[in-house]
């Protein structure tokens, strides 16, 4: 928060923009930057596990790979659906085909 000082004696709190706050954080700055390397390394209509997602990108972490999905599955550049996995449910992540917007659940 900012606070401007205005006339005498009252004090105005200026409140910033929240991509104004976040814009130079590096956990954002890699955090995007891991998003664009997901969305250019993940192949179209193929869907892929969240363990598979982070190999194929060479991340160590698949906790991290899997907030990333989810955040390009709420922006709506991937598609999620569930399925059953050897060890029980599982997510699946495919990209979407250009122009095309990911539905609901």
């Amino acid at each position: 928060m900012d606070v401007i000082a205005g006339r005498a004696g009252s004090r105005v709190v200026r409140l910033r923009r929240s991509t104004e706050r976040a814009s130079n954080a590096p956990q954002a700055m890699k955090a995007r930057r891991l998003e664009a390397r997901i969305l250019q390394m993940m192949p179209r209509r193929t869907w892929m596990t969240c363990t598979a997602v982070s190999r194929l990108i060479g991340a160590g972490d698949d906790r991290k790979t899997r907030a990333r999905l989810d955040r390009l599955v709420s922006d709506g550049k991937l598609e999620r659906k569930r399925g059953q996995g050897a060890h029980g449910p599982v997510y699946l992540f495919r990209r979407l085909p250009q122009g095309r917007r990911a539905v609901a659940e």
